[in-house]
């Protein structure tokens, strides 16, 4: 199973970010009901956040990126790293369906 931990870094001032970080965050919404995105949230800096996503394909994964508020008003950049899962706490098993 390939899972993804998307970084986000803000390229635009803390007020630009702030008036889009709503609809960024009403954005991911959908995507926490249809199971793609696991986990997300700001990083500790207060500089950018992280995604936790599974996706069938890198490609679905860069659509989501593509449409998300941050992207489209240019305020951050994504990077994506995909990662093989070997080794899942138990916990997590049922929750990634592996």
């Amino acid at each position: 199973m390939v899972l993804y931990t998307v970084v986000i870094r803000y390229a635009k001032s803390r007020e630009e970010v702030g008036a889009v970080v709503e609809s960024h965050r009403a954005y991911l919404d959908g995507f926490i009901e249809n199971g793609m995105l696991l986990a997300s949230g700001p990083l500790e800096t207060g500089d950018g956040g992280i995604l936790w996503v599974r996706a069938n394909s890198r490609e679905s994964l860069m659509e989501m990126i593509e449409g998300d508020p941050y992207s489209l008003s240019g305020v951050a950049e994504f990077s994506v790293l995909g990662f093989d899962v070997k080794k899942l706490a138990p916990g997590m098993v049922s929750t990634l369906s592996v």
